[in-house]
């Protein structure tokens, strides 16, 4: 009878982990389908995004979220903790920004709104950083508001580098929060790397972060026509060189958007726009 009994108790136990095995595979299933891996036409430019979360389900979140007026919205944020419970949140804010990306067109009014849900509608210890940009119908102009994230960079050409720092403090601490944003010009061969914590912080055997500055460096080394893709495959494996045999504790989310090389962006005059139009 012992035995029977130890039996049917094990059983048990392998029945509701199981349970919870496949819960946690359709939340994973469930939260792929909001991260795109398809990305829509852009004005000038071209994107990539990836996720590769610590467990089945991750806290990080990524957006491209197009305007009826053929504006953008690039959007990249970390929730605090890890598993179900930031997934949830995580949700909540992509619902947040869609709901506004037709109606808001300033990054820094969009992110004050999305705080005051998140203080409003979760508990005392979630919170979440998050790094949104608008980039105008003609791919030309960026306006951005950062809300306590990693600081996102731009590449330029000429070997420029812009760190994206205004913004305000992360999301769910308080009710009322001052936004600020900027905004900057976009060139031809710019490139910008959108990241989280999850690649900084990688660390290895010796207790070595991954670090801005190496990231920095490493776009800096790629040939300047690579594309979004091959720019953010080629980060993951260098971050995965990084770690060594260690296993990555965090989630990593990387997107990269590059402005796209056009003949009109060299025709500087009318007469050599009318000559091209003439050829």
């Amino acid at each position: 009878m012992a035995v029977s009994l130890q039996n049917a108790l094990l059983l048990r136990d392998r029945l509701k982990v199981a349970r919870i095995e496949e819960e946690l595979n359709l939340a994973h299933q469930i939260q792929q389908t909001f991260l795109k891996s398809d990305f829509p036409a852009l004005p000038r430019c071209e994107i990539y995004a990836i996720n590769l979360p610590s467990r089945q389900v991750g806290g990080d979140y990524y957006d491209v979220v197009t305007a009826p007026d053929g504006s953008f919205l690039v959007a990249i944020a970390d929730v605090a903790g890890k598993g179900v419970p930031a997934a949830l949140l995580s949700s909540m804010l992509q619902a947040a920004l869609r709901t506004q990306a037709s109606s808001v067109g300033s990054p820094a009014e969009i992110l004050r709104n999305v705080n005051s849900l998140v203080y409003r509608s979760t508990a005392v210890h979630q919170f979440a950083t998050f790094f949104l940009a608008h980039v105008s119908a003609d791919g030309r102009r960026m306006t951005y508001s950062n809300a306590g994230h990693n600081w996102p960079v731009l590449l330029r050409r000429n070997g420029e580098r812009q760190w994206l720092k205004c913004g305000g403090t992360i999301l769910g601490i308080m009710e009322n929060v001052a936004m600020e944003e900027a905004a900057f010009e976009l060139a031809a061969g710019d490139v910008l790397v959108f990241y989280t914590d999850g690649i900084s912080e990688a660390t290895n055997v010796d207790g070595e972060l991954y670090g801005e500055d190496r990231l920095v460096e490493f776009v800096s080394s790629l040939p300047p026509a690579l594309n979004p893709e091959a720019i953010a495959q080629g980060i993951l494996r260098e971050v995965e060189r990084h770690l060594g045999r260690l296993e990555a504790q965090d989630d990593r989310t990387l997107v990269v958007l590059r402005v796209q090389e056009a003949a009109r962006d060299s025709l500087e005059s009318g007469p050599e726009r009318e000559a091209v139009a003439a050829r």
